[in-house]
């Protein structure tokens, strides 16, 4: 069967391999994978900067969806012809995140989705919402879960007001999410016809911080001069003292990565006077997904896909997203 694996760090060391074709154990789903989307922690996979240690040679690549085409003797959740995406904390069913579970995740340190068959324990797979193909369920793994349990570790629901860093994946579900909430929603991007597609899909506010570098300011001013209720901090280091800037007193600054640097310097005293509360976030459990999933299913939302590539150009969707030039998720089609 074809496959992509990673032989040494770097974009070079992608190559496309004939591996023998897997067998499900017990308790093992096999899948017919149909599709992938890239986040960053691929890229960093790619790079030798995970922050996990991996072997060599991986299948990368954390995301994907695809059809059952065989299940164990012991698996129930399953059957041949069920749709279904990757689960990426695949030991983390319920409550809350345990040291014992860390580590078991796909696309290293855990071989990814990017081979035509593969075998999952019935756990790292959830069912995919009836309405969406492939290429769009393989965008909510990461992306759409991480957004999804922002809003909700924030209590975003009607009348709150949430900042949104960017146009990438995890900011446009937030933005559709916090919609579906009947929240307000301010984006920043750099791009200003990013930002009008950001209000075609329901964004209030847009505010490009390239001319506006200072933009904690404008953003307290844009909601009632007392700040947001959330911001959903994609960037990290960078803009941390801004969205403290711009958040209200007992807001919540849910911090989902470090694009923008690892290493960051705040105010103290405002993260005190203001009462704030900031928390790290790294998805969330299986049951929390599968109400995710449910939501999508009712609310017929569909993921925003910036651009589809063919299985043998990984290495240009890599390019692409590091470039940074997306609005929304880059995905790849077996297919193509």
């Amino acid at each position: 069967m074809r496959a992509i694996q990673l032989s040494a760090f770097g974009l070079d060391h992608l190559q496309q391999v004939d591996l023998p074709a897997p067998r499900p154990g017990s308790n093992e789903v096999l899948v017919r994978m149909e599709a992938a989307s890239l986040n960053f922690r691929d890229w960093m996979l790619v790079d030798g900067q995970l922050y996990r240690g991996v072997s060599l040679p991986i299948v990368p690549v954390s995301d994907g969806a695809g059809t059952v085409v065989g299940v164990g003797a012991a698996v129930t959740r399953f059957k041949p012809g069920d749709r279904v995406t990757t689960f990426y904390k695949s030991r983390w069913i319920a409550g809350a995140m345990r040291p014992e579970w860390e580590g078991a995740e796909i696309g290293g340190p855990e071989p990814g989705v990017m081979r035509e068959l593969a075998c999952f324990d019935q756990y790292s797979l959830a069912r995919a919402p009836a309405h969406l193909t492939s290429l769009q369920a393989a965008t909510l793994p990461i992306a759409a879960l991480t957004a999804w349990q922002a809003l909700e570790l924030a209590g975003i629901t009607t009348g709150r007001t949430v900042l949104l860093l960017g146009t990438g994946g995890v900011s446009l579900f937030a933005l559709q999410f916090a919609k579906l909430r009947g929240a307000r929603a301010i984006v920043l991007s750099s791009s200003d016809d990013k930002l009008a597609r950001a209000k075609v899909l329901g964004a209030d506010i847009g505010i490009n911080y390239a001319k506006h570098p200072q933009w904690g300011a404008l953003v307290r001013e844009a909601s009632d001069g007392i700040g947001v209720d959330a911001v959903i901090e994609t960037v990290g280091a960078a803009t941390l003292p801004q969205s403290l800037e711009a958040v209200r007193m007992h807001g919540f600054i849910g911090v989902l990565g470090w694009l923008g640097g690892m290493e960051a310097t705040l105010p103290l005293s405002k993260v005190v006077l203001k009462r704030v509360r900031i928390q790290g976030i790294s998805v969330a459990p299986l049951e929390e997904h599968e109400r995710m999933v449910a939501a999508i299913e009712a609310t017929h939302l569909e993921p925003v896909i910036d651009h589809v590539y063919g299985f043998g150009q990984l290495r240009e969707a890599f390019e692409h997203l590091v470039a940074g030039r997306h609005f929304g998720k880059l995905t790849i089609d077996f297919n193509r």
